[in-house]
């Protein structure tokens, strides 16, 4: 494997192991939670793949990928039952007769004991690994993991078996590997995501901005349009931080009429934060057709359901635009009142925010498009204007 002095960017792969993944009765959540933690140590992701519970096709899956990777992890197969059988296809790939641990079996046992359960002699076949195995402590399941390395492309390949549960990966990786893959990537080499997140022109608007800017900087860029964003996303080389740091702001400031929030910035999650620390929001909401009150209501389960927030704000949706002529709720709020109505006839939203004080403030908006304010694009959009534009309002009128 190549040495934290290598300036070869380290690449690796995941694998999923289960037809449960394959039939897609599950998603494969795991190498997802897997890339982000090696993005991070400035490690590349070259290959996600799923295999079912087929001793042929595992088999293949990891030749191909040991030719490509630096890091192999292997997720699932790692349980007591007949279909699990992934330690066994990795001894035979790699010559590593598997070897039995009885350390592993007592903590087995002692673990089962706790839950009133007698280990089985079928769970004693999670406790073989292959020859050389660093075998790495599981405290949330039963099946301990393992690593080892193996002959690769070029230089060792360094080969991970993890368990499926996605909790029980998070806890190996916490107890036996973070360290490791942080520091196999000094800091200066490793490369840092910087995202603008745009509102309101298409993605080949943006791009089309946006290369003009960076070309010839160095900077790596992609772009990732979800209705209705369109974010710029870059990669910069932390130890080059300084060199990039003026053709960011130049972009910034090209794109700045349409840059809503940068990296994990979130609209929702500012208004929410506005409001905990204000005298309330009753949204009386006639337009989106309940995506508003979603979108909010996304944010505060994320945040665990945050009390300090859910009885200082109200939404109301109204499948009908009908509201009072005063765009009032019908039961009167404590804090502010904001109503969000669409105009079919000139295809226009109003928004329109009434501090308990009475002062007011309107705003009327168009689609960016050519859409019509109630298509499902035109009912993200206006969310979207409508949370910047509270968050905007909040200090003063909430």
């Amino acid at each position: 494997m190549a040495t934290p002095e290598s300036k070869i960017r380290l690449k690796a792969a995941t694998l999923a192991v289960g037809t449960e993944v394959t039939d897609g009765q599950i998603l494969d959540r795991n190498s997802a939670w897997i890339s982000q933690k090696l993005s991070r140590a400035g490690i590349q992701m070259i290959e996600h793949r799923a295999v079912a519970d087929d001793r042929e096709d595992i088999t293949r899956a990891l030749q191909e990928l040991s030719a490509r990777a630096d890091l192999l992890f292997v997720t699932g197969g790692l349980g007591p039952t007949s279909d699990d059988f992934t330690r066994d296809l990795l001894a035979t790939v790699y010559g590593r007769p598997l070897e039995y641990d009885e350390t592993s079996w007592k903590q087995i046992e002692e673990k089962l004991a706790n839950r009133g359960i007698v280990a089985r002699e079928i769970q004693k076949q999670q406790c073989y690994f292959p020859r050389g195995s660093k075998i790495l402590f599981n405290p949330a399941g039963t099946a301990n993991a393992f690593s080892f390395e193996a002959e690769g492309k070029s230089s060792p390949l360094k080969v991970y078996a993890l368990p499926g549960p996605p909790v029980e990966i998070a806890a190996v990786w916490e107890a036996n590997l973070k360290s490791e893959i942080e520091n196999l990537v000094p800091l200066e080499e490793r490369e840092e995501l910087f995202i603008l997140r745009t509102l309101g022109r298409g993605e080949s608007d943006i791009a089309e901005k946006t290369e003009a800017v960076i070309a010839g900087s160095g900077l790596r860029v992609g772009y990732r349009a979800h209705a209705p964003y369109v974010e710029v996303k870059l990669w910069y080389r932390l130890g080059e931080k300084a060199k990039v740091a003026d053709v960011i702001r130049k972009l910034e400031k090209t794109l700045e009429p349409w840059i809503v929030s940068r990296n994990d910035e979130d609209a929702a999650q500012a208004l929410l934060a506005l409001i905990r620390a204000g005298a309330g929001l009753e949204i009386l909401d006639a337009a989106t057709f309940g995506v508003l009150h979603d979108r909010l209501a996304q944010q505060l389960r994320e945040s665990g359901g945050d009390g300090s927030v859910s009885h200082k704000l109200r939404v109301t949706t109204l499948f009908s635009d009908r509201v009072s002529e005063d765009g009032s709720p019908a039961v009167p709020s404590k804090g502010a009142i904001f109503t969000l109505t669409c105009d079919d006839a000139r295809n226009v939203w109003l928004l329109r925010l009434k501090s308990r004080e009475g002062r007011e403030s309107l705003l009327e908006e168009s689609p960016p498009f050519k859409y019509k304010v109630r298509s499902d694009r035109g009912r993200k959009f206006i969310t979207e204007k409508s949370l910047l534009w509270l968050a905007s309002l909040a200090s003063e009128l909430i």
